[in-house]
């Protein structure tokens, strides 16, 4: 039973030393070793590849770049590492036949390009994936046919979280409460019918 003691302690001293540096021994995303603006080059560039796979092509409108300062769990202290993010709304308008159809091309092309898909959900519909560089992608649809395919990133900034200065993305209509509208507003003739 002595014998077991010093590595159990060891183990356990690992574990903890790890979890206090914000539990990286039990995640399986990479480090992140890119800079905020790399970071957006990085997301847009999986935004533009996912949009170009898409045919016919869809409009669309570009949500601001947004950084979200990751924290320890155990100090609540900002650690270094951002999470890199943008959103971008497609305004065409989708039947629900399409709608299935864009999901399909979306996924065949993130597996193409090396995702794992990790959830998916029929009813809303939405879906994510992951891949082994830590970027993750999603496509969510909204409850009135609203489609948004957003990437994200980790990084490495002293940044608070907020959106990313020189990174607005479009101007966005107004909707009834205030907010963005991101309610399609374009007819297709393939997708829409």
């Amino acid at each position: 039973m002595k014998r077991l003691r010093f590595p159990m302690v060891a183990a356990g001293a690992v574990l903890a030393s790890g979890c206090l540096s914000g539990c990286s021994v039990l995640r399986d995303d990479p480090d992140p070793v890119i800079n905020v603006n790399q970071a957006v080059k990085r997301v847009d560039s999986v935004l533009d590849g996912t949009f170009d796979a898409i045919h016919p092509r869809l409009k669309w409108r570009e949500g601001p770049a947004h950084m979200s300062e990751q924290r320890n769990s155990f100090t609540n202290t900002a650690d270094g590492e951002v999470s890199v993010d943008r959103d971008r709304y497609v305004r065409t308008k989708f039947s629900k036949a399409k709608l299935k159809e864009l999901l399909t091309v979306v996924y065949k092309h993130w597996a193409k390009e090396g995702f794992k898909l990790r959830d998916s959900n029929p009813r809303e519909p939405s879906m994510s994936a992951t891949a082994a560089d830590g970027r993750i992608v999603s496509l969510k649809v909204g409850g009135v046919g609203d489609v948004r395919i957003g990437a994200s990133v980790g990084a490495l900034s002293d940044g608070p979280s907020g959106d990313i200065d020189g990174e607005e993305g479009d101007k966005f209509p107004k909707a009834p409460n205030g907010g963005p509208d991101y309610t399609p507003d374009v007819r297709d003739p393939y997708w829409s019918k």
